[in-house]
């Protein structure tokens, strides 16, 4: 008797261990926020659901882009409901500086694929998953095979030469838009645009503006301008463009020029799953999932093992790639989270000098 009752006391208490066990398994999680679109299907297929079935960890996602004003009330309130989530490096560069963001431990990521990265790709406060560009596209339909085309800014500036309907971005968010550009047009070349000239700039946008049909904000406009013939060139995402061309809206993309950007994974600072974010961003530095990202998203790859996993055709299509990027510029968001005497970065400066000229 005693002895049966050892065995149902081992019993009880082996049941007991591995449902604590099982309970512990599953309290490990992972909030994501993904963004919108084609970004958040590339995060979720090529990152998101392997990671859920190689690591047991459970991920939600929310399909949305998070603002600088979100993270500074979840840190003031301390109901931080997020983990991980993207961001450029003139959004991240002032969070970290206001102790926003945590610091990434480069000693819990896989350090061969670390190795595997560029310099700019390993930030204090990111880890950099993919590239974009804002490139010239040129719609095929107006502009086809042997009829004069413009291959730099400088052209694009010049509406004599080649006539059409044109679109660049919207700068009221002050850390994007057409200043690289208007200067690029105006004749600074592109390892001398740092730190902008931005009087020049909007002297040089003065000159394009009547010419303008719309000045964009968000990719999905940037897509609509293009589908319906509204535009036959204009600054847009490299990524949206090659969209365009696989849904049958074939694009040219001018890589001469092209602004390159990283984009970051960000660890609020409060998040209750640090541990389990740097699993993650270790997992989506692989070169399979990074080239799963490019192949589902149009956007480069930050690890450049990534190119044996991507076709050529593809490859060709990526601002990461040799030929492109020799012919591209790093988009120095540092400069852009500089922060002056009046307190204000120069990103916040451009936002409040746009919404003042566009009106005009």
């Amino acid at each position: 008797m005693i002895r049966m009752l050892a065995n149902h006391g081992a019993l009880a208490l082996a049941v007991a261990l591995g449902l604590a066990a099982g309970a512990t398994a599953q309290t490990r999680q992972l909030t994501i926020i993904a963004g919108g679109g084609v970004l958040g299907e590339g995060v979720v297929k090529a990152f998101v659901e392997p990671f859920e079935k190689e690591s047991g960890i459970k991920v939600r996602v929310i399909r949305d882009q998070v603002s600088a004003a979100k993270y500074m009330l979840q840190k003031q309130s301390g109901n931080i409901d997020f983990d991980l989530a993207g961001n450029t490096g003139a959004g991240a560069i002032p969070l970290f500086r206001e102790d926003v963001l945590e610091k990434i431990d480069y000693g819990q990521l896989d350090k061969a694929l670390m190795a595997k990265l560029p310099a700019e790709a390993k930030k204090p406060w990111g880890v950099q998953y993919f590239n974009y560009a804002f490139v010239l596209g040129l719609d095929e339909a107006k502009f086809p095979p042997g009829k004069p085309a413009p291959s730099n800014w400088a052209e694009f500036w010049d509406v004599k030469k080649f006539p059409g309907t044109r679109t660049l971005q919207n700068a009221e968010l002050g850390i994007q838009g057409p200043l690289e550009e208007a200067l690029l047009a105006d004749g600074v070349p592109m390892d001398k645009l740092y730190p902008l000239d931005v009087d020049r700039a909007f002297r040089s946008l003065d000159r394009i503006k009547p010419s303008i049909r719309k000045w964009w904000k968000v990719g999905s406009e940037q897509m609509q301008l293009f589908q319906s013939g509204g535009v036959s060139m204009g600054m847009g995402f490299d990524g949206r463009f090659i969209a365009l061309t696989q849904a049958k809206k074939p694009m040219r993309i001018v890589w001469n020029q092209a602004k390159q950007i990283g984009i970051y994974w960000t660890i609020p600072k409060g998040s209750k799953n640090v541990k389990e974010a740097h699993e993650f961003i270790s997992f989506a530095m692989r070169p399979d999932r990074q080239a799963e990202m490019a192949k589902i998203t149009g956007y480069a790859p930050s690890n450049p093992d990534a190119f044996k996993h991507i076709s050529k055709e593809l490859a060709a299509m990526l601002v990461t790639y040799p030929e492109n990027s020799k012919n591209a510029y790093q988009m120095n968001q540092e400069w852009y989270a500089e922060v002056g005497a009046d307190g204000k970065t120069n990103g916040d400066r451009i936002s409040q000098r746009w919404n003042e000229w566009i009106t005009k």
